[in-house]
């Protein structure tokens, strides 16, 4: 047997082993093994001739195209692929949050409501009569304070606390611990 007849032998070898490779994953084992007979036959093609050897390393270089094909288009579509390959769910009937159940969502952005709850830092907003899912942008909110709607967030109505020109002596957090001494609290200063 001629060194250009065992390049050719090992080149075919190559090829059908990465076709094995295609239908079973092994974790790219099979991927080493066709790159060591590709080699060999290079190898081989380079010892019987330099043109044989360059028209065999050629056709080596050709098939990485081909073998990344496979890989990324065909092996997907094996029925392996679709095993490991799971296609995502659409969602259906998914809504971000409740602020999606209302025609324009965008509309409330700069409404002014009001905490129905306790914000650290999520809660429920009451705008227009109707209860919101919300989180708050400026840290813990009591309920019952004045809040204003700056962004949506994924869905989700964005909050800060409002106070308006006719409180503006009053705290926004209306006589919470918020507004309490560290003294009163039982807290050691920080010095």
């Amino acid at each position: 047997m001629t060194f250009l007849a065992i390049a050719l032998l090992l080149f075919l070898v190559a090829l059908v082993v990465l076709a094995i490779d295609l239908m079973i994953p092994t974790g790219g084992i099979l991927i080493a093994v066709t790159v060591m007979l590709a080699a060999a036959s290079i190898y081989f093609a380079f010892r019987h001739s330099p043109t044989s050897g360059w028209w065999v390393l050629t056709a080596a270089l050709g098939m990485i195209p081909l073998m990344l094909f496979g890989l990324l288009y065909v092996w997907p579509r094996t029925p392996f692929g679709k095993i490991l390959i799971s296609a995502p769910d659409r969602a259906r009937d998914f809504a971000w949050s409740d602020a999606s159940d209302i025609d324009d969502p965008k509309s409330l952005i700069g409404k002014i409501g009001k905490a129905q709850t306790e914000f650290i830092p999520h809660g429920t907003v009451l705008i227009e009569d109707r209860e919101f899912e919300a989180v708050s942008e400026a840290g813990p909110i009591d309920p019952g304070t004045d809040v204003r709607v700056t962004k949506l967030d994924v869905g989700r109505l964005v909050v800060i606390p409002y106070k308006s020109r006719s409180g503006a002596s009053n705290p926004m957090s209306n006589d919470s611990s918020l507004d309490r001494p560290s003294e009163e609290l039982g807290l050691d200063s920080l010095s």
